[in-house]
């Protein structure tokens, strides 16, 4: 029973140790508490993709502020940012990505307040000078 009993202590002390290295804060910048459920209510989708550009819209539960779109053309290097817009509530948003390649797949994800919101989403722009379609985003959530 004392062995079983040391090796909870011990498991619960190593991960106590691991929890106090890591940079984690349950705290926002601001000084709010971090959420665990997503606070995104509908999308992201890119609702509207051309051979250079693609609108991306989505809507929160709440008003958010500072939101954001980071993007790019690998899942693991989303270095392109366009900012979003808000509507007079603050709860739907939309992000206007430009500069983009024709016939090639983006990766994006949603942030707020410099925060990641949601799963990365995919999308792929039109061949050169084909007309712009209305699309879907696939949203993974991990």
């Amino acid at each position: 029973m004392k062995s079983i009993i040391s090796a909870v202590l011990a498991v619960f002390l190593c991960s106590a140790w691991a929890m106090a290295q890591s940079n984690y804060s349950p705290y926002n910048s601001d000084g709010s508490t971090k959420s665990a459920t997503q606070l995104i209510t509908n999308g992201p989708v890119a609702e509207t993709v051309s051979d250079s550009s693609a609108f991306i819209g989505w809507s929160t539960k709440n008003a958010a502020s500072s939101t954001e779109v980071r993007y790019g053309t690998s899942r693991d290097r989303l270095t392109q940012t366009a900012e979003g817009t808000d509507t007079a509530d603050g709860k739907n948003h939309h992000a206007r990505l430009q500069d983009l390649k024709p016939n090639t797949t983006y990766y994006f994800q949603v942030l707020e307040n410099g925060q990641d919101q949601g799963g990365i989403g995919t999308f792929k722009t039109v061949a050169n000078g084909e007309k712009p379609i209305q699309s879907k985003a696939v949203i993974s959530q991990k």
